[in-house]
């Protein structure tokens, strides 16, 4: 009997809940604005520096070149 009652007084609470009217919210309004930019790019006209002098050293079958501006090389065997 008590699980009788017990189910009952559960049913009507959920019916009264689920049956409850709801408040319409009032719906909000979304505004747009459009922002319009020009853009302009701008390119360097700057050339890199040269390289620096630098050393070639080649090793073959038939021996050993060195190309140097600025050094002297002295190969011996």
């Amino acid at each position: 009997m008590k699980f009788t009652k017990l189910f009952l007084m559960l049913f009507a609470v959920v019916a009264l809940s689920s049956c409850k009217k709801e408040e319409e919210k009032p719906a909000d309004t979304v505004e747009t604005t459009t922002v319009e930019k020009e853009t302009v790019i701008v390119k360097d006209t700057v050339t890199p520096p040269p390289p620096p002098p630098s050393t070639s050293v080649k090793v073959n079958g038939s021996g050993v070149e060195v190309q140097s501006k600025n050094v002297q090389v002295e190969v011996k065997k």
